[in-house]
């Protein structure tokens, strides 16, 4: 069975940084605050009356801050075409670079070659700003709003042959992207994949959308597993992992954060509600996943739920956990589980591959943080009953041998998805000094230690980012988000 090796990454997640986001994980912080006071305005568009027109009860966020900031030029593209695009394609490029730097690997060497690219993104947020004045259309703005290119574009900048697309499916779009990427280097389509997803909020509609369905918590807070989850809070973010086929990227020393043995996609069918989940899809997707890996119950070491704090989905997902794991393994080997929603909240189509990111951060360090914010947990979820543990504390992984562990994603419209990561008789891989790689072979005894040599990247350009305004220009209540710069926007 073709495996997939995940040999590069980057992100962009709330509240934190690439540095610190594990010691943020493992310190248990809370990185929900709220939506950034100049994306638009909060008095205009807030209101506690869920009934009230045109306004959302609560705008608690995971925020990455200003998103204004690119350069354009780097990336050989006009200032004039860059304010047209949404900064939602314009971090994507960022991050599929930073992916690609992450893997040692040049980006003009990746390009011209069949390298495929697989986006989950959903919101068009950046083009309802648009709509109050379709005067600012120009002829960039198509391509700028369209999610097919945001795939397309990175394809074109790095000059890549593979498949490119946006994928939909709603909260699990990230990680079908995924999945979609993994399918194309085991079928031999793809050499290598850039895989992930992004979400920004850059309008009320979104807030105010899910606030009239009361899917959103009204304390700002996704209480995951917890008896008071009452909702999630929306998160923005976005990141990218560059994958390779497992033997090749052996072969060719690269630096391996993880392995894939496989991924699976399901959907519910008939149920009892559009957007209500299936215990028994779940269920279905889990088990197959898992016996079709060969991987026995009670060798999985933790399992990265969905997990968002709602009072349905939790008991319906932990459920199925059980049937399909759970009740599968020795009384006394009850499954971990546990949400890095409890954290940053829920980047919606960014979501699953934020959960992927705490699983490899938990593969290199045989560690997994531990869920915060749970105060009594769910009635609804019987843990012993059902054989689960909901990782509270953080959790050491055994310090050697094989370290597996699962990573679940669900669309609200009955979409679900599945992961399987590994890492195969590894140390810690973030320290490459003391983590030998499989493809690489060991020192020779008694060979003296040279010094390391020191390596820069980056692309030669004079250029510094500029900030592109938010489009508002006529908005009586939602004003711009950054002050005209330069003349770049009319």
């Amino acid at each position: 069975m073709k495996k997939v090796a995940i040999i590069g990454g980057a992100f962009r997640f709330p509240g934190t940084t690439t540095d610190q986001y594990w010691t943020d994980l493992l310190n248990g912080r809370d990185l929900v605050s709220t939506v950034e006071a100049d994306r638009w305005s909060h008095e205009a568009f807030l209101h506690p009356d869920r009934s009230h027109p045109g306004t959302s009860y609560t705008f608690a966020a995971g925020s990455i801050g200003d998103v204004s900031k690119f350069d354009a030029a780097f990336f050989g593209i006009s200032p004039r075409e860059a304010a047209q695009m949404d900064p939602q394609q314009r971090l994507l490029l960022e991050l599929s670079w930073e992916a690609i730097e992450h893997a040692g690997i040049a980006a003009d060497r990746i390009g011209g070659t069949d390298c495929s690219v697989f986006i989950g993104m959903a919101s068009a947020d950046y083009s309802y700003r648009v709509a109050t004045d379709l005067g600012v259309v120009e002829s960039a703005f198509a391509t700028g709003n369209t999610a097919s290119i945001a795939a397309n574009r990175i394809s074109y900048i790095f000059d890549l042959k593979g498949p490119s697309m946006a994928v939909d499916t709603a909260c699990s779009s990230s990680l079908v992207a995924f999945h979609q990427a993994c399918r194309s280097i085991v079928s031999g389509e793809s050499t290598h994949a850039l895989a992930g997803g992004i979400s920004l909020h850059l309008h009320p509609y979104g807030f105010i959308t899910f606030s009239k369905a009361s899917m959103l918590s009204p304390d700002g807070r996704c209480k995951v597993f917890d008896a008071n989850g009452n909702g999630y809070v929306r998160s923005e973010g976005g990141a990218i992992v560059l994958l390779k086929d497992y033997d090749q990227a052996v072969a060719d020393g690269d630096r391996i954060l993880a392995v894939v043995p496989y991924t699976a996609v399901n959907t519910d069918g008939r149920k009892q509600g559009l957007t209500v989940p299936s215990f028994r899809a779940q269920a279905e997707l889990v088990t197959r996943a898992y016996q079709y890996c060969g991987i026995e119950p009670d060798d999985i070491d933790y399992i990265e739920a969905h997990g968002t704090g709602t009072a349905v989905g939790d008991p319906i997902e932990t459920r199925a956990l059980s049937e399909a794991l759970g009740s599968r393994r020795r009384a006394d080997n009850p499954l971990p589980i546990g949400s890095v929603k409890s954290n940053m909240g829920h980047l919606e189509t960014a979501s699953g591959v934020a959960g992927l990111f705490k699983a490899i951060y938990a593969i290199q360090n045989r560690m997994v943080p531990g869920t915060i914010g749970i105060d009594t947990i769910n009635p609804a979820i019987p843990l012993d009953e059902w054989n689960l543990r909901v990782v509270q504390e953080n959790l050491p992984l055994k310090s050697s041998g094989q370290i597996t562990i699962g990573v679940n994603s669900f669309g609200f419209g009955g979409l679900t998805h599945t992961s399987c990561c590994r890492a195969l008789k590894q140390p810690n891989l973030l320290n490459p000094e003391t983590a030998p790689n499989p493809g690489v072979p060991a020192k020779e005894p008694g060979r003296a230690k040279r010094p390391a040599p020191l390596i820069r990247t980056g692309k030669a350009c004079k250029c510094r980012p500029t900030a592109y305004r938010l489009w508002s220009p006529h908005a009586r209540r939602m004003p711009c988000v950054t002050p005209l710069v330069n003349g770049l926007m009319r």
